[in-house]
């Protein structure tokens, strides 16, 4: 919870900046929306990969799913879908981050063993997510600011209610 209260502050803040008009609005509209979309999908990839290496895909198709709704906002509503898409981001930054301080034994956040193979995606997962909050934090957001707020606690709780599901008895006994 703790995580996702932190993804929900560091999204808010994140998007707290408008957006920067341009002359050639479409031109750059179309490739930050190629950028949110592109970092949402690496992640989601490398955490099916993460599944797949770990025999866990069950739990990782699961977690990804908040990340596959941001994704299909992108096209049609996105300044919705970046709002949607930075809790996410922040999210896997931090849970990348608790990992990558439990390998260094710095703490004890989360535990478990990681293969190599594990190890390198969690750099591609928090590398990932670190760029798709820059160009979120770049394009910035034209919703209003209670909706900006409502929607990344909306993908926030999402993200953890995905997380919880997960790793609930009937689906890690699959």
């Amino acid at each position: 919870m703790i995580i996702t209260a932190l993804a929900a502050v560091t999204a808010a803040i994140v998007l707290a900046r408008k957006p920067v008009p341009t002359p050639s609005s479409s031109r750059v509209m179309s490739q930050f929306r190629g950028l949110v979309a592109a970092w949402l999908a690496v992640v989601a990839g490398a955490l099916l990969v993460v599944g797949i290496v770990s025999d866990t895909l069950l739990h990782h198709i699961i977690q990804i799913a908040p990340l596959v709704v941001a994704l299909s906002l992108l096209p049609r509503r996105f300044d919705w879908g970046v709002s949607a898409a930075a809790p996410l981001f922040a999210f896997w930054l931090f849970v990348m981050g608790a990992i990558w301080l439990f390998l260094l034994g710095v703490a004890r956040i989360v535990t478990g063993t990681f293969t190599p193979v594990e190890v390198i995606l969690t750099v591609i997962i928090g590398l990932a997510s670190l760029l798709g909050l820059g160009t979120a934090y770049r394009r910035g957001t034209a919703i209003p600011i209670l909706a900006r707020l409502g929607t990344i606690v909306t993908f926030a709780v999402l993200q953890f209610a995905a997380m919880w599901f997960s790793v609930q008895p009937f689906v890690t006994r699959r």
